[in-house]
């Protein structure tokens, strides 16, 4: 049986040779740009990791404030855009405790990829 690495395993094996091969023969005035490549193959290959996972949560989530079914993710997020600028979520209540959740649960999914050490302070 061969197993072969999926894409977050190879990000990371890059990330890795990056790091420990290459960075060390740049010179200086390249580094920050190396680091910069390395920061960038890491947020990727948590989203190949976790991305899914995080659109699925997002999903439902969106689905669950708005009171119906989301077809894709990007016509729900257009969707809670006109629901808020129509005033959907302006008087206090459950609507806006449940607006919050959710935009909070969304911000920590993304962070999470993008800028886990955020979530760790």
């Amino acid at each position: 049986m061969n197993i072969r690495p999926d894409a977050s395993d190879l990000l990371a094996i890059a990330r890795q040779t990056l790091f420990a091969e290459l960075l060390p023969q740049l010179p200086d005035h390249l580094r920050y740009q190396a680091l910069m490549v390395a920061n960038a193959m890491a947020i990727a290959g948590r989203e190949c990791r976790d991305g899914e996972v995080a659109d699925v949560a997002e999903a439902r989530g969106l689905e669950a404030l708005l009171d119906a079914p989301v077809e894709s993710l990007a016509d729900a997020r257009q969707a809670l855009c006109r629901a808020i600028r129509q005033g959907r979520f302006d008087a206090p209540g459950q609507d806006q405790e449940q607006l919050f959740a959710v935009l909070s649960a969304i911000t920590r999914a993304r962070l999470s990829i993008s800028n886990p050490k955020v979530l760790a302070e």
